[in-house]
């Protein structure tokens, strides 16, 4: 049985606390580091505001130096992470009496922040937009009552969570049922009071105390669910079933942890002993799957269905338009390549199982999303004359994409 003892350190713990440490101006050492374009992308944020770095054995080094930062042009650059940057611009625009630029792919600006503009704009910040380039005129954001609309992305509240402590008041921050990827902002929540800050549910709104946070020296970042997510689907559909280590510490939850229970559910063998999980596979049914809170599980559950008995409902997906690509779009495309029949509505795809045993020697085309050659990369360990239009995409979540994704 295959082990995978090196599920790489989640991003979006290390994001958080990555900006976390820039807010508060502290010195950390990241274990568990998890170089990939996304992190490396906060990361030379970090270094433009005035952080040095250092790779050692006990793990990445993060020291701020308030010459540097004093110095820093605090010109910005983001192509890839969404996360990165909108967790990012709170933090910007409350660089008191600063002036911040932050450049932005095309795709980042299709994927928007809005919102987050408006909440920061009322707050007192003042943005000027040149197609791709924020020009930021920055102030101690005022905190206060807050209004945003959570039904589009989780990562503007979460941007505003972690900017809370350091404003001039309090934040109120509207949290409803609205509220989409409740898991990422609870993460949010999580990371925030383990280093000290004072949150509570007031009503409909979260009260975010502003003070000090202690940052740890040093912080160990757990294995990436996400990344976890694929081997444990591999495990379902592999005879020999598969083995994963995980680092995982109770007080932080990631959404697509999920995975293990959904998979437990649709007939595979889940079995945990400490932190290694063992999937073998077992007769896999059809479930219905409501992936709102974890829509990047949505890729590699739509081909895992393709071998479960019965159909397979996939809903709360609409926002998979503007992820890295359409992913709803290019699962179906992927569907239509190899000839599988589903149905397709505003917020649900209900997948059919494969009838044809033998597939065309078909390439499908990932769109450059990681999340897509993960799925894809399932299907090819069953069909091996599958071929994908890439894997270097891997690199967004995957340092290296050297994790055997690929290979058949």
């Amino acid at each position: 049985m295959a082990m995978f003892p090196n599920i790489p350190g989640s991003k979006s713990i290390l994001q958080r606390v990555m900006v976390l440490s820039a807010h508060s101006k502290a010195d950390i050492t990241l274990q568990n580091y998890n170089p990939c374009a996304d992190v490396l992308e906060m990361e030379a944020a970090l270094k433009e505001y005035g952080y040095e770095t250092e790779a050692k054995e006990d793990g990445m080094h993060f020291r701020f130096s308030i010459v540097k930062h004093e110095a820093s042009s605090h010109r910005y650059r983001f192509q890839e992470s969404a996360t990165a940057f909108r967790l990012w611009l709170s933090l910007a625009a409350n660089l008191k009496g600063a002036r911040a630029t932050i450049e932005l792919s095309e795709i980042l600006c299709k994927r928007g922040y809005a919102p987050l503009q408006t909440a920061l704009e009322a707050m007192g910040a003042v943005f000027g937009i040149e197609d791709k380039l924020i020009r930021l005129r920055s102030c101690r954001l005022s905190g206060g009552k807050t209004q945003i609309d959570g039904s589009i992305s989780s990562q503007y509240h979460s941007s505003l969570i972690l900017a809370a402590p350091f404003m001039q008041e309090e934040l109120l921050l509207p949290y409803g049922p609205a509220q989409v990827s409740l898991p990422y902002l609870k993460l949010s929540i999580q990371i925030l009071r383990s280093f000290g800050a004072k949150i509570c549910k007031r009503g409909d709104y979260l009260r975010i105390s502003r003070g000090k946070l202690c940052i740890p020296e040093h912080f160990r970042v757990d294995s990436d669910a996400s990344t976890a997510a694929y081997y444990a689907a591999l495990g379902a559909l592999r005879p020999q079933g598969i083995q994963i280590s995980l680092a995982l510490d109770p007080a932080y939850t990631q959404a697509d942890m999920m995975i293990f229970d959904i998979l437990a559910d649709m007939g595979a063998n889940v079995h945990w002993s400490d932190d290694i999980c063992t999937i073998t596979p077992g007769r896999l049914i059809s479930q219905r799957l409501d992936l709102k809170d974890a829509p990047d599980l949505m890729p590699i559950l739509s081909i895992l269905a393709l071998f479960c008995e019965g159909q397979t409902v996939v809903t709360g997906i609409a926002r998979l338009a503007r992820k890295e690509s359409n992913r709803v779009l290019g699962i179906r495309r992927a569907l239509d390549r190899i000839g599988v029949k589903y149905e397709y509505g505003d917020d649900f795809l209900k997948i059919y199982p494969i009838a044809d045993k033998d597939l065309l020697a078909v390439q499908l085309d990932t769109q450059y999303d990681h999340r897509l050659v993960m799925a894809f990369s399932l299907l090819r360990y069953r069909y091996p004359q599958i071929s994908l239009t890439e894997t270097a995409s891997l690199k967004k979540s995957i340092a290296y994409a050297n994790l055997g994704l690929t290979e058949p």
